[in-house]
């Protein structure tokens, strides 16, 4: 039996078209499966409730993995070693939020690397390491260094995407 060339060449095409569809977009930041980057810029002027006068500044660097999340934090004139720091959800740039995972292994330094590694829990019983990363794609997370001349935080930065 011929097939004539009008319907092959649809048939051809809505093949194509669904082994398109079904590829999908490699470069999708809401897939859980790819990895993706985001950044914090950190100042005192994002502290919340109450902004903080400082000349510190610091950018976190966030990569999303299948199974975990690697971080970096440099930050530049600190007014002392940190005490602390975290990422803390859910917020916006305008909220104060709880703290869901800390960042180990702090250094003393006052300006340069502060602290990298990789988060594979949180350690919170209430979010899953999957729940972060949704927050964090969500723009619902961010970054905050701790000092002892300012405990509630010293520079903050929401994490949005790179």
């Amino acid at each position: 039996m011929r097939i004539p060339f009008g319907p092959a060449l649809a048939c051809l095409a809505l093949v194509g078209a669904t082994v398109a569809a079904a590829c999908g977009d490699d470069d999708d930041p809401t897939d859980p499966a790819e990895e993706t980057n985001f950044t914090a810029q950190l100042t005192g002027a994002k502290e919340r409730p109450n902004p903080v006068t400082t000349t510190a500044t610091g950018t976190a660097t966030i990569t999303i993995n299948n199974n975990s999340i690697a971080f970096s934090v440099n930050v530049t004139g600190l007014s002392g070693p940190a005490t602390m720091a975290h990422i803390h959800g859910p917020a916006t740039t305008e909220q104060a939020a709880d703290v869901i995972v800390g960042f180990t292994g702090l250094s003393t330094a006052t300006s340069g690397l502060l602290a990298s590694g990789t988060i594979t829990t949180t350690g919170v019983a209430t979010i899953s390491l999957d729940s972060l990363k949704t927050l964090i794609r969500n723009g619902r997370a961010y970054v905050n260094v701790h000092t002892a001349a300012n405990p509630p935080g010293e520079v903050r930065g929401q994490i949005v995407p790179q």
